[in-house]
């Protein structure tokens, strides 16, 4: 890459050459003049109608043109949307159903929030505090209409299901999806915290003793501390393995301690760890179901949301993994969303996107722009060693004496960091979603 941004010939044969090597095929949206959505084509044939101003760049990434004329009679094959639910990933893809050959036309890996609940947590700390100072204040009670809503989901739950539902909101404005295929996700919690198979009649007994979690665990230790065995004080339930270690809210993580024997604990959790373990008689059961209700909590609430725009049928699990070793397919997020539209294609050499939902931008920023990148910025650019890395911008550093501007960039396999912004080339510029190849 020259001085300017522009790729040099030589480097743009040897990238040109890489992606022809992996043999992955791109394809760009296509509406015609009235806005009508249209099969998907190729990107170079869609670049060869943008040259011969036959029709115009909408977006880039992913690529969408608008044709100069009306298209009558458009071709109706089925174009399947599957989508492989997941706590921290979510797999999205286009399956056509041709006469012929199935074709995959889009892939995609969104990567979902994990810092909302962090957000919350802070946000909570700072209305405390206010609050705490207005003494003139009279004391309110649980006055939010949310919280006394049934069927809640949590916030950090319900950021993630409506994510999704942006996403394909956003994709349907490109392209015909006649119907949706979902996973309906069913993990047996009681096969996570025992660590086995149960019977149908193991079910019906509770780990839990009691609907209220400590309670349950008082009344599991006979209302007795575990350490000095006192009864008739206060009790205290203790987390073996703490939550700032990313300890589980289970009751195989609980035990009952006296105030002493808590305060002397504290602290020191990792030298008690075991001691404590083998007091509750088990051994240590420290599996988090985090994850696993992020992806049981509100999937119906994603289903109605989506059943509200196209009709949608729902798979399991066992389903697509069959299809998977059958079709003789790797394992990966995009794949299984391939596998759940249950419509087998020739090839899934499609180029994979990878999706990541944006927070709003903070006004309080010191440095907006540089040389013309600002935060966020869709940037690509090639080392001395001939790596070659796309990333949106995370850090701006003007000029200070001796130290001339960088940039910071974040690539899904690399953090580039304090680059020459005039090395670097600006691909896109997002609003609401980060799309990297």
């Amino acid at each position: 890459m020259n001085s300017h941004g522009h790729w040099q010939e030589g480097q743009f044969s040897e990238r040109k050459a890489a992606e022809m090597l992996n043999n992955q095929k791109e394809y760009a949206f296509v509406l015609d003049a009235e806005g009508k959505k249209l099969d998907p084509t190729i990107v170079q044939n869609a670049w060869r109608l943008v040259r011969q101003k036959k029709a115009t760049l909408i977006a880039k990434r992913p690529m969408t043109i608008q044709l100069k004329k009306v298209i009558d009679s458009p071709n109706d094959d089925e174009i399947r949307m599957g989508i492989d639910d997941g706590a921290k990933h979510v797999g999205l893809a286009f399956v056509q159903k041709c006469k012929t050959k199935n074709k995959v036309i889009f892939v995609s890996t969104m990567e979902h929030r994990n810092d909302v609940h962090k957000l919350i947590e802070q946000r909570r700390g700072y209305r405390q505090h206010r609050r705490y100072w207005k003494r003139y204040r009279k004391e309110k009670f649980s006055n939010r209409a949310s919280t006394r809503r049934k069927e809640r989901i949590t916030p950090t739950i319900l950021q993630k299901r409506q994510a999704v539902v942006r996403v394909v909101d956003r994709l349907s404005k490109y392209i015909r999806i006649d119907s949706i295929y979902l996973e309906d996700v069913a993990i047996d919690v009681r096969v996570l915290t025992d660590k086995k198979k149960l019977y149908s009649w193991q079910y019906q007994r509770s780990n839990r003793l009691d609907e209220n979690l400590r309670k349950a665990t008082i009344l599991r230790d006979n209302c007795k501390c575990q350490l000095c065995e006192k009864r008739n004080c206060r009790l205290e339930v203790h987390h073996i393995t703490p939550r700032r270690m990313n300890g589980a809210n289970t009751i195989g993580n609980l035990i009952t301690l006296c105030s002493e024997c808590h305060s002397n604990v504290t602290g020191r959790e990792i030298e008690f760890a075991e001691q404590l373990y083998s007091k509750i008689g088990k051994k240590k059961n420290n599996v988090s179901l985090q994850y696993a209700s992020h992806v049981m909590v509100g999937k119906t609430w994603l289903r109605e949301e989506l059943s509200k725009r196209v009709p949608v049928f729902l798979t399991t699990g066992g389903d697509t993994a069959n299809k998977r070793i059958d079709w003789n397919l790797e394992k990966s997020h995009e794949i299984d969303a391939v596998c759940i539209t249950n419509l087998e294609p020739e090839s899934v050499g499609v180029k994979p996107w990878n999706v990541k939902p944006l927070r709003h931008q903070r006004k309080t920023m010191k440095v907006k722009e540089i040389l013309g990148f600002r935060h966020r910025d869709i940037v690509c650019y090639t080392f001395k060693n001939g790596e070659y890395h796309e990333g949106y911008v995370t850090a701006l550093y003007p000029s200070e004496g001796k130290q001339k501007e960088g940039l910071n960039f974040l690539s899904p396999t690399k953090h580039c960091k304090r680059v020459n912004p005039k090395k670097c080339q600006r691909l896109d510029r997002p609003d609401k979603f980060l799309w990297l190849a």
